[in-house]
């Protein structure tokens, strides 16, 4: 049966090199990588895996599909829903197609483009395979973690991906290039040791330097490169449901979180649905989802994941409105496009009311929104909540709809216990 991974997120990658045995043994050494030859591919193409997973395939230059003079680099697939009509959407926002979609024998659809800023990407429909892990073990290390693009006009490029592909990228970056620097995509790897790692490409003749913002780039003998990320330490499960986890935000979660806000009809009763930058969720978000309320003990938000796959969902709050005392705590949530009209957010709005009721010393939930944002009232009716008032705020940028208010709806302790 062809199984398909999660769409609009890097999922594929080739070191194309004119030395495949010696890329071979520099990755392994450093990273820890297995390389083998695939016995059930007619090909017998060599693919890469970290642990169990199969992340990638090495490719010969020297061989004759290839222009004498490629250099070697490294080549990403892009997982779309449909090759032929992604492509030609790229090619109506500016990018230039360098191969038109074709078949890959049995592996799949394929095209190749440079983006409007330069970089090269590969869209991919795969057949039979589900691509990278949709969720890297934080003691996994050296598994694919996220895609970079450094470029000169990181938003140019994040609006061209999101209208090429329908939505925002997931585990996608893009930052600011260092002058004359040529725009590329890096894949980053999580590393328990960046120490270590870096003294072992040292010693085979690869080199790693310290990036502008954290992070450093490893390159190999012959310059494949990549970005290095220290491995965070893994996060407990808070709450469970028949098909959602959730636990504590880590600093590993910003990639899932930059693309969840920069998604306008995610955002559309929040801000507009204007773009939010990598500061942003550094400076504001994530402090917001780290910080521990001392009335509870834990967290006032929670990283959603689908239990099935470990796709990131988006995120729930239940949060205190006074450090020093839980009676209060507000419901909230915002989950991405992927998690719509499958009942996520009743599903976990409930779990989360219970669980602050039975154990967290909630007295009363409350949870607001915007009058005219009717999926969420919905949402907080299902989760047990009934209307309270409807009131209005002067909001700092004025949002579309926000001239007709905002309700805000309660549920009580007594209440829930009534209706259990």
């Amino acid at each position: 049966m062809t199984r398909h991974g999660p769409l609009n997120e890097f999922c594929w990658m080739d070191l194309k090199t004119r030395d495949p045995s010696g890329t071979a043994a520099f990755f392994s050494a450093v990273l820890g990588w297995d390389f083998a030859v695939d016995e059930e591919d007619w090909r017998r193409a060599v693919t890469i895996s970290a642990g169990d997973h199969r992340i990638g395939g090495v490719s010969d230059l020297a061989g004759p599909a290839y222009p004498p003079d490629l250099p070697a680099h490294v080549a990403y697939y892009l997982a779309v829903d449909d090759v032929d009509r992604r492509t030609a959407v790229a090619a109506e926002n500016g990018a230039r197609i360098l191969v038109p979609p074709f078949d890959a024998g049995d592996q799949g659809r394929i095209a190749t483009l440079i983006d409007p800023e330069g970089a090269a990407v590969s869209f991919w429909r795969p057949r039979g395979f589900a691509g990278w892990p949709v969720s890297p073990p934080d003691e996994g290390g050296a598994v694919p973690r996220h895609m970079v693009l450094a470029c000169a006009d990181p938003e140019r490029a994040r609006h061209f991906y999101t209208g090429t592909t329908g939505a925002p990228l997931a585990r996608a970056t893009f930052l600011e290039a260092a002058p004359g620097t040529a725009p590329q995509w890096e894949l980053a790897v999580a590393v328990g040791d960046p120490d270590r790692v870096a003294a072992r490409a040292r010693e085979l003749g690869g080199g790693v330097v310290t990036l502008t913002g954290g992070g450093s780039r490893l390159s190999s003998p012959e310059g494949l490169s990549l970005r290095l990320t220290p491995t965070t330490q893994a996060s407990p499960t808070f709450l469970e449901t028949d098909r959602l986890v959730l636990r504590p935000a880590t600093a590993a979660d910003a990639p899932d979180l930059l693309a969840l806000d920069n998604d306008p009809a995610v955002m559309r009763y929040i801000n507009g649905g204007r773009p939010t930058s990598p500061e942003d969720i550094r400076d504001r978000t994530l402090p917001r989802l780290l910080h521990d309320h001392p009335c509870t003990g834990t967290r006032g938000y929670w990283i959603a994941r689908e239990k099935d796959t470990g796709a990131f969902l988006g995120w729930f709050e239940l949060r205190p409105l006074d450090d020093h005392d839980p009676a209060v705590a507000e419901l909230g949530y915002r989950l991405n496009r992927a998690a719509w009209g499958r009942g996520y957010a009743t599903e976990g709005a409930r779990a989360l009311v219970d669980k602050g009721f039975a154990d967290l010393g909630v007295q009363r939930v409350t949870a607001n929104t915007m009058a005219v944002n009717t999926g969420s009232r919905r949402v907080m009716e299902k989760a047990g909540l009934t209307f309270l008032r409807a009131y209005t705020e002067d909001w700092p940028e004025v949002i579309e709809g926000s001239e007709h208010g905002e309700v805000e709806y309660e549920l009580t302790r007594e209440a829930w216990q009534r209706g259990r």
